[in-house]
């Protein structure tokens, strides 16, 4: 918790004054802060609180964002059609032993918090009155040796009245073999280590994840936000000997102002 809150302090700070410096529209731009419950880790059967950042912050070409399911920022250009293209720095949450029981009794090492850069394709439409997002996301690690993710996300709005908003979403995570191993891979020597049987995990399809958020309107400048989604891991990950349970929930609300 402590790596993870502290990364997300500083690069929060660090995005949302960027993009707020370009133009933050008044009752669509936001910044928040909110309280999360989650797994230990991926796959973990205990869970943990912490503090999250909610950045909703969109410039003529800069951006910040929490909206699409992890904290990033960066550019964004929309070239030709409704289309938009861009490139972000995103922040990619590690694993900390003392957080779980069952990392501590078998001795594992964390995994650091890091930074991704990537690109992604983002599209914006509506079939009669609902509207839809879809999302396309690469990720790669800032440490080439912790590979990469593919994000694939879609987004409905469900309900839209009296100050209250809802929206309910779908994503596949693809990871590469570097990416699956480092999290959920067993080497020899990590083997001899922790007690656990050697595990070697490839790439493929890393979790499936739907889920439902939403917002309530408070006053002209507050609203309250929420969320609550499952994620189930798939293949390697899934089958992996520190995965004790295939399917973990998180939630999540809080407070956020509006520019």
């Amino acid at each position: 918790m402590r790596h993870s809150l502290t990364c997300s302090h500083v690069f929060a700070s660090c995005l949302s004054l960027v993009a707020f410096a370009q133009d933050a529209d008044k009752g669509d731009a936001y910044v928040g802060l909110g309280a999360r419950v989650r797994p230990a880790y991926e796959g973990a059967d205990s869970r943990r609180g912490e503090a999250i950042p909610y950045l909703r912050l969109y410039g003529e070409h800069l951006f910040a964002r929490t909206t699409q399911g992890i904290l990033e920022g960066g550019v964004r250009s929309n070239p030709a059609g409704g289309v938009v293209f861009g490139g972000q720095l995103a922040y990619e949450e590690g694993r900390i032993t003392d957080e779980s029981a069952f990392l501590k009794a078998h001795n594992f090492e964390d995994i650091d918090a890091a930074a991704s850069v990537g690109v992604h394709a983002e599209a914006d439409w509506k079939i009669g009155p609902m509207p839809l997002n879809a999302l396309a996301r690469y990720r790669r690690n800032a440490d080439s040796d912790l590979g990469a993710h593919v994000d694939l996300r879609l987004t409905a709005g469900i309900f839209a009245r009296w100050g209250v908003n809802a929206g309910v979403f779908g994503q596949l995570t693809w990871s590469d073999g570097k990416a699956t191993q480092n999290y959920f891979g067993l080497t020899p020597q990590q083997s001899s280590q922790t007690g656990l049987p050697a595990y070697s995990a490839g790439a493929g399809l890393r979790n499936v994840v739907f889920g439902i958020l939403g917002s309530v309107d408070l006053s002209e400048h507050w609203l309250v936000l929420w969320g609550l989604n499952a994620r189930r891991l798939e293949r390697d990950a899934r089958n992996s000997p520190i995965v004790q349970e295939g399917t973990n929930w998180f939630v999540n609300g809080g407070l956020a102002y509006l520019f």
